[in-house]
């Protein structure tokens, strides 16, 4: 239990110097972006493939693709089912902010601070899963509502995949390693080394990043948005846990997963569309939040 609620203090002062940076004027939140694509391009895809030093075949790895495929379709539905009587602008909301989630940027630092490294294949697993619906997926339904400037066809989701690190970065350990190709301990601790930076990277832009500007009128849209799709995560990772035949570490792994907050690619999707700039900014932000606050809960009550 120390240990856990070191590591958490550890995660909550990351993202407080984060925003006290910004505060202080000494960072701007536009820095944001040089972040990112450090964290993207090297320190990401390194984490991620370190991951596969004692990569072995198990089926739990593509009961997660299935569940991370499967949950952001049941949220998609379930978002455009509930806006059905709601304006185009507001239905787009709904469609870009119910399903999809931050794997990469988010709930991977939890499971490198947490889990053990084998956790990090299950995470890549259900991102696989994930992925399509933040590429591309929910902002061509929400383009259909809203009449959105762009319609995204597979092809254009599949080229979005294919020119992520991340992905690409698991793609090919996936290709190398189903016919049982193994690349050097030496590659691996190089990657390890470069990855480790990803947690304090990860947080500490989050707190760079978190905005709230939300006006009155907004809130009550927010809290339903944001209500429906944790309402249903959470009953998903109740599920997960309780229910399936897992080791403990998949169970915990897919239940992080479960209650990440939505894929930070809403908000320029969101803007696209034409939605109202403070509420893309409100929901990426207390989306953020909820899911940092529901992880170190679930964290806790597993040590």
């Amino acid at each position: 239990m120390a240990s856990v609620c070191f590591k958490v203090l550890a995660f909550i002062l990351m993202i407080a110097f984060g925003y006290l940076m910004k505060a202080r004027h000494i960072l701007q939140q536009e820095d944001s972006q040089i972040l990112m694509k450090i964290i993207i391009n090297i320190t990401m895809p390194a984490a991620l493939i370190s991951g596969f030093r004692t990569f072995s075949i198990d089926v739990s790895l593509f009961f997660a693709l299935a569940i991370g495929f499967g949950m952001n379709l049941l949220l998609l539905a379930a978002g455009w089912i509930y806006s059905v009587r709601k304006d185009g602008e507001t239905r787009a909301l709904y469609l870009l902010n119910t399903p999809s989630y931050n794997i990469g940027n988010f709930v991977l630092p939890f499971v490198q601070g947490f889990l053990p490294s084998s956790a990090v294949l299950c995470l890549c697993m259900f991102d696989a899963g994930n992925n399509p619906f933040g590429a591309g997926i929910t902002y061509s339904a929400a383009c259909s509502v809203s009449g959105g400037s762009q319609r995204l066809s597979i092809r254009h989701i599949l080229r979005t995949l294919f020119h992520s690190p991340p992905f690409l970065a698991y793609f090919i350990m996936l290709v190398l390693y189903l016919p049982g190709i193994r690349l050097p301990d030496e590659f691996f601790d190089l990657c390890t080394l470069f990855g480790q930076g990803n947690a304090f990277l990860a947080m500490f832009t989050l707190g760079l990043i978190f905005e709230w500007h939300l006006t009155r009128e907004d809130l009550r849209e927010v809290a339903q948005i944001l209500g429906l799709r944790y309402l249903l995560c959470l009953a998903a990772a109740a599920v997960v846990f309780l229910l399936t035949p897992f080791d403990l570490v998949i169970r915990q792994t897919l239940c992080l997963c479960l209650i990440g907050p939505v894929t930070t690619l809403a908000i320029p999707f969101g803007l696209s569309c034409g939605c109202k700039q403070s509420m893309i900014a409100a929901l990426s932000s207390v989306s953020m939040a909820a899911s940092f606050v529901l992880s170190l809960i679930s964290l806790l009550l597993w040590a």
